[in-house]
């Protein structure tokens, strides 16, 4: 059975984040610069507090329209946060994306981030074990 540590070693484990009081402009270069479609919010000691996805951006835009972007990352971030760990199966974590429509989750040991993968990282790693 395929772990999440799996896609890990595979993908890598760098973790890109993202303060609550940056600006969802610094956010939004952020993930253009990094080519990636989430940021792990975190506060000063490096806990998670939030995530931010295109699709929080996309949602901040729908309501707020270009007013969105002097909004902070912390006014716009998914604030209940599900989180994996490095042991838990793939398929698990690919049934928990699927039921709650989340496309990246943050993987967690002792409280702190070690990796996030999307929905993409995971259906890469079944193809690459087919």
């Amino acid at each position: 059975m395929m772990r999440i540590s799996d896609v890990l070693a595979y993908k890598g484990q760098t973790i890109h984040t993202v303060a609550p009081s940056a600006s969802l402009r610094e956010a939004a270069s952020l993930l253009l610069e990094k080519n990636i479609g989430a940021l792990i919010c975190a506060d000063r000691a490096g806990g998670i507090v939030g995530i931010l996805s295109e699709r929080d951006i996309s949602r901040a835009f729908a309501r707020l329209g270009a007013d969105m972007i002097s909004m902070s990352v912390g006014d716009a971030m998914t604030r209940d946060v599900i989180a994996c760990a490095a042991s838990d199966s793939v398929a698990e974590i690919l049934d928990i994306m699927t039921e709650t429509r989340c496309r990246h989750i943050p993987v967690v040991q002792d409280g702190e981030p070690r990796g996030l993968v999307s929905i993409g990282d995971l259906v890469k790693a079944i193809n690459r074990e087919g």
